[in-house]
């Protein structure tokens, strides 16, 4: 059995009278990498406005110069996904009057057949305008309903005998 107290209180004791110096140090090293960041930005700065030297630009791998067309991305580049759904789908547009009649369908006349479209022809025999139709008498086939009237004085009837 090995008493570990008396070590580690004298480790703490022994670490007191350096942690003010800790701080100090912590303190020095948090302002050098804010300088740091500081001179950095500078020169990005400078890079970005063309005012740096080529030396400066080195640190950071970058090409000083303006870019050429050749070394930017092509349009064609940019939706590559939008042209493959176009391509797929269609590219959109009006949907709402699709169904609209426009000149070139009105004067499109290829789909008509009169035979089909057109009003059939009167003939004496089917319109009444003319003299014919169903005849006046009697109905053909079976026999017709009476009227409101005349069913209400036959039920009267029948109740009188």
């Amino acid at each position: 059995e090995i008493n570990t107290e008396p070590e580690t209180s004298s480790g703490i004791n022994a670490e007191c009278p350096l942690r003010p110096g800790g701080k100090k140090v912590q303190q020095e090293v948090l302002k050098k990498r804010a300088d740091d960041k500081k001179g950095m930005i500078e020169k990005v700065k400078k890079i970005r406005k063309g005012k740096a030297e080529q030396a400066d630009a080195d640190d950071f791998e970058i090409n000083t110069e303006p870019e050429t067309s050749s070394g930017k991305k092509g349009k064609d580049d940019i939706n590559k996904k939008r042209k493959a759904k176009d391509s797929k789908y269609g590219f959109g547009g009006k949907k709402k009057m699709a169904k609209k009649n426009t000149q070139e369908s009105a004067k499109d006349v290829t789909t008509f057949s009169s035979r089909i479209h057109s009003k059939p022809k009167r003939s004496a025999k089917n319109d009444k305008r003319m003299g014919g139709g169903k005849p006046s008498g009697k109905p053909s086939g079976k026999p017709q309903r009476p009227g409101k009237t005349k069913r209400a004085n036959n039920k009267n009837r029948a109740r009188n005998k």
